[in-house]
């Protein structure tokens, strides 16, 4: 049977057009798809990416391993996954430590945020938290900050890492109330959290999914949030905005990123496979057991958030005068 001459011109194209969009996608069964985390396993940024890789898994119609990559704050791995081949096959599970605040606070860096990556969106938000021990009579942020203005032995406040954002959420709060506050890095969480119980440090900043039970139990006191509305997990506990602080509204976050070079289409077919991991409400209760809130955007959305983010911070980070070792 002879084609008309329309439709044989009409087929050709719809082929070539094909043969084009192909490799833009993710072809079912073609992988390993490699998840890469710059953190060791057990982490809270690896836990979420275990989480949610039997779910893209079955999105995207093939196998998805998660690939710790771990040194340098995350470096290691943001590095690794900017130079990988632009095939949707290495995904990067990145927080706002690796893609805003270590290009602020460290010379070592060699990617660029914005340039070198394409966002496939935001998993997840979480809080930081300001607790102080027990034992300390402060009731607010405010009693904390006279406290530590007019006692250099109470001005020490412990935070997971140095150049965290924990570290300039501190500074910005110390230099509003003339307070002197001095930044005790950590090596994690954990260590900080068992100095405030032992009352060897008189405050911490750091996220709340570390403090909410011994909020609840009474061996902490959790003083304020930041964010723009209150926690879930610590309904009573006030936000830094509520007590006029207007600088802390932005939480920090977790977020997927390819590299520069992939396809348009790549990323769109990564977006909706994400989104739907995220709609589940199996993931969603694992994360807010983790602390944190599953906060899907769009592509578009999370590279904004991050140049908003380097403005925020960039002149901070400059005023403190920190520089990396």
């Amino acid at each position: 049977m002879k084609l008309p001459a329309l439709l044989k011109t009409a087929l050709a194209c719809a082929s070539l057009a094909f043969s084009v969009a192909a490799p833009a996608q993710i072809a079912a069964n073609k992988g390993p798809l490699k998840l890469v985390v710059g953190y060791p396993a057990g982490g809270s940024a690896d836990v979420q990416a275990r989480t949610l890789s039997d779910k893209l898994a079955a999105e995207l119609g093939t196998t998805v391993v998660v690939d710790n990559r771990t040194g340098a704050g995350g470096q290691i791995a943001a590095d690794y996954v900017r130079n990988a081949a632009p095939d949707g096959l290495t995904v990067l599970l990145a927080n706002m430590h690796m893609m805003v605040m270590l290009p602020l606070t460290s010379k070592s860096v060699r990617y660029d945020a914005v340039k070198d990556f394409k966002a496939v969106g935001r998993i997840a938000s979480f809080y930081e938290g300001i607790a102080v021990p027990a034992a300390l009579p402060a009731k607010d942020v405010k009693q904390w900050l006279e406290i530590a203005r007019t006692d250099t032995q109470k001005a020490s406040y412990g935070v997971p890492a140095p150049g965290s954002v924990a570290q300039f959420i501190g500074y910005r709060l110390g230099t509003g109330a003339q307070a002197n506050l001095v930044a005790a890095p950590y090596r994690g969480a954990a260590p900080l959290v068992q100095d405030l119980l032992g009352n060897q440090i008189a405050a911490g900043i750091t996220p709340i999914a570390d403090l909410v039970a011994y909020q609840q139990s009474g061996k902490l006191k959790v003083l304020a949030v930041n964010g723009a509305k209150r926690s879930a997990l610590l309904p009573d506990v006030p936000t830094l905005k509520e007590l006029g602080q207007t600088h802390f509204d932005n939480l920090e976050w977790t977020g997927l990123f390819v590299p520069a070079g992939t396809p348009q289409a790549t990323v769109d077919q990564l977006h909706k496979a994400l989104g739907r991991a995220l709609a589940g409400k199996d993931v969603q209760e694992r994360f807010a057991k983790l602390g944190f809130e599953a906060h899907p955007s769009s592509p578009k959305e999370l590279m904004q958030l991050i140049q908003d983010d380097l403005h925020s911070w960039g002149p901070v980070v400059k005023a403190s005068g920190f520089a990396s070792e």
